[in-house]
Formats: structure tokens, sequence, C-alpha cells
């Protein structure tokens, strides 16, 4: 059973790695309109989804959901895995998900911003007493919780995926996502690097958590300022199975035990400074964990002009799933930055490749002046991660009290674009954010 499962995981790996080639035109330049050959939409369409982009292996089937959104000079795109289907009738899904935004800045430079989930960590507060996941030799205990969904852990949680299509809800007003249920995770030890390769091989613990639903809620309003709201439903912990064994999941899981959700920043760009939106201080990466307590802006261009601010909200609700009654609320989440580990980078070193070279596809068909610089996609993709400096970074939002229950709490991503004035020839500065959500937040019992 073990090298089952350890064979299962790494033909999905492999299977998210190779969906890109066999999905984008291999052509030697893309023109604009070549991407309904792909979508069965164009760029020009005001929205759109396609969650049927199926892709066959040697190995099994699988599928792909691409969503956009277009008004004026903005668009926004989500592309996410929805399942490998193995030969031997076993059933992946992992939350794989790029989101990203293109837009033309009230300076006229022309920005691509976009952002992967990654991981959820739970740590022990036993060190500093200061509801922050303190990590290394001696302090705090921590475990990476990864969503590594299949039908056989628990054959009475099957898994399944629901794309949430495109839709306009009102004038500048969209939003699409993705719906998951009966997701099995594995808890991998962050603690040391034995402990982190046996629980990452071996299922050592694993959690099935009933749902994580996660919408892009775009609002564009009069300024030209584009607000994108992330929601997340991730469901309570409805079973623990340790070594095999099914046990109590509040007997495992303490009350010291606090969740954080991790995002992966891996930013691309010619320049560009990360500070703090209201000091004005630039951020570097950090070594340790350190408190946040102001959003954060990426400016762009020798001018450091404001392109894009992440906000998050600082309180969240706890909800009981099984009775459906909010058990407390207004209780204050802490922003944080965390030092960059191995392990850390080790978690998502696949998706970091597998987005750039997604995203450098999307750029260059969004971009004409991208299209002139590069004289075939090919280059763009060759030169993504040489012709821009890379910064590579942690952001968390933990959530003192957790308990296994769920988690509410929504940030805002604010673009500042040039949707209401006159559009102008764009300075060139990309900026792939490849890295952001992993959050928790809202989690509602699905209806």
């Amino acid at each position: 059973m073990r090298a089952t499962k350890i064979k299962v995981m790494t033909l999905w790996i492999v299977a998210l790695l190779a969906m890109p080639f066999v999905l984008i035109p291999n052509a030697s330049a893309w023109t604009a309109g070549d991407e309904a050959a792909v979508f069965g939409h164009t760029f020009d369409e005001e929205y759109w989804t396609n969650d049927s982009l199926f892709v066959q292996g040697t190995n099994g089937n699988g599928s792909l959901t691409a969503s956009f959104v277009h008004v004026g000079g903005f668009e926004a795109f989500l592309i996410a895995f929805n399942e490998f289907n193995h030969s031997n009738g076993q059933q992946m899904i992992v939350p794989y998900q790029l989101f990203g935004m293109h837009f033309i800045t009230p300076g006229n430079q022309e920005v691509f911003i976009g952002a992967i989930f990654a991981f959820l960590m739970v740590h022990n507060e036993t060190y500093g007493n200061n509801q922050l996941p303190d990590i290394g030799a001696g302090k705090d205990s921590a475990w990476y919780v990864v969503p590594i969904a299949n039908s056989t852990t628990w054959p009475e949680y099957v898994p399944s995926v629901e794309p949430i299509p495109a839709t306009k809800l009102s004038e500048n007003h969209y939003r699409m996502g993705m719906h998951y249920y009966n997701l099995t995770c594995r808890i991998v030890d962050a603690n040391n690097p034995i402990g982190f390769w046996l629980s990452l091989v071996a299922p050592i613990l694993e959690v099935v958590i009933s749902e994580l639903t996660i919408q892009y809620d775009i609002v564009i309003d009069d300024s030209g300022q584009v607000h994108a709201e992330t929601l997340y439903n991730i469901g309570q912990v409805q079973k623990l199975k340790l070594w095999g064994v099914d046990q109590t999941p509040s007997d495992i899981i303490s009350d010291n035990m606090e969740i954080s959700a991790v995002h992966f920043l891996s930013v691309f760009a010619s320049q560009y400074s990360v500070v703090g939106k209201t000091s004005g201080n630039t951020i570097v990466s950090p070594t340790d964990t350190t408190p946040l307590d102001e959003d954060v802006s990426i400016e762009v261009g020798a001018r450091g002009e404001r392109a894009f601010d992440i906000g998050f909200g600082r309180s969240y609700d706890l909800v009981n799933e099984t009775t459906d009654s909010v058990v407390d609320s207004g209780l204050t989440a802490i922003n944080t930055l965390l030092g960059v580990r191995l392990s850390d980078l080790i978690l998502v070193l696949w998706q970091a490749p597998l987005s750039a070279w997604l995203f450098a596809h999307m750029a260059y068909g969004l971009s004409a002046q991208l299209r002139n610089t590069y004289a075939s996609v090919g280059a763009m993709v060759a030169n993504v991660n040489t012709a821009f400096s890379n910064t590579n970074w942690w952001y968390g939002v933990t959530f003192p009290t957790w308990n296994g229950l769920r988690i509410q709490q929504d940030p805002v991503y604010t673009a500042y674009t040039n949707l209401s004035a006159p559009s102008g020839g764009g300075i060139l500065v990309i900026v792939l954010v490849v890295g952001v959500v992993a959050v928790v937040w809202l989690f509602r019992r699905r209806r």
C-alpha cells in the first residue's frame, strides 16, 4: 500500500508538470487570438470559464479549469487543477491554483501579479508565549498540513471537485473559483529533516477536512482601483488516523495547537520593492519569525509607484461545523513574516517552475509589448527566471484559537490601474508574484 501511494504521488506531480506542455500551443510565436485553440475562448471576451481542459496520459487522464475576466485594460485569470484519474482506478485531487491579474498602472507601467496555493502549518505554542510559529531547535513544534486527496484512506469520504465558473454579479463585479470536498491531508513534520522525509513519504498522520473552497471576488471601483477579495471555505477536521489507526481528532489536536496560513511569495521583476503600506519601510526576507503590524504594498519601477496592496483582515470567527454554531467571534489573527527554510521550499518546489511557466505563457498572450520584446513564447519562458531578479519569502497569518474547527478571515488584494484615465503606452515592468494564497478563512458547510 505504501509503495502504491508513493507511486501515485509521483505520477501526480509528473502529470502536473507535463500538463502545461500538452495544453499550451508550441508555435514559435503567439499572436492575438491563438488562445482560442487552448481555451475555446479569446482574451477579448468579458468573462468565461472552461472546466473541461482534458489531458490524456500513459497512466491515466486529468483535467484543468481556466477562468477569465476582462474589463477595459484589466484582466484576471485562474488556472486550476481538477483531478488526475489513475488507470488503476485511484483518483488524486490537489488544490493547485494560479490566480493572476494584468493591468497598467496610472504611471503607465504594465504589471502582472499572480498567486499560488501553498500549504497550512500547525504549531504547538510552547515557546515565547507570543502566539507565533517560532520554529527551530528548542522552540515550537510544528507540522505542515499538505492536501493530498485520494479515495482510499477513508472510503466513506470520497473527494470531489466542482469549478465555480466566472460570473458577473453586477456591473464591474465578478467572481470565480473552485470547490474541493473531502480532502485528505498528509501531516508532515516541520521540526527536523528525518521526521520531514519520513512523514512526507509514509502516511504517519493523516486527516480529512470536509471542504476547501477558494473564490476570487473582483470589484472595479470608479477610481480605477481593482479589489480582489479571496474567500476560502475550509471545513473542520472530520477524521484523523495515526499510523493507520483512527483516532478522535480532539485527542490529537490540543488546546495549545494553533494554525497558520502560510504563503509562498516569489517575486520576478525588473525593478520592484516590497514595503509596509503605512510606514513605507522596505521589507526584506526575514530569517526568523517577525510580527507584521501593517499591510504590504508592492512598488514597481524606478519611481517606486504603488501597484498592488495585500491587505489582511485582523479578526476571525471560530465555527463548529458539526453543530453549525459560532463558537467565538471577533478573535484576533496575527500577521507574520517567516524565514524561508529548506523544507518549506521542498514542499512547493514543483509549484514554482510550473507556475512561472504557465504565467509566462499567459503574460505573452495578454501583452502586446511582451510579444514585441520576445520573438516567441519560448523566448519568454526561457527568460522568466533569468531576465528578472528573484526573491523568496514567506507570509503567514496565525490563528491563536483553532481546536480543529472552522475559521473565517478575508484578505483583500488591491490593484492600482489606469482604468479611470486615458490609456497610453505602457512601460514594461513584469511582476510575477508566484506565491501568496494558502489562507484559512471563511469556513461554511456545503449547502
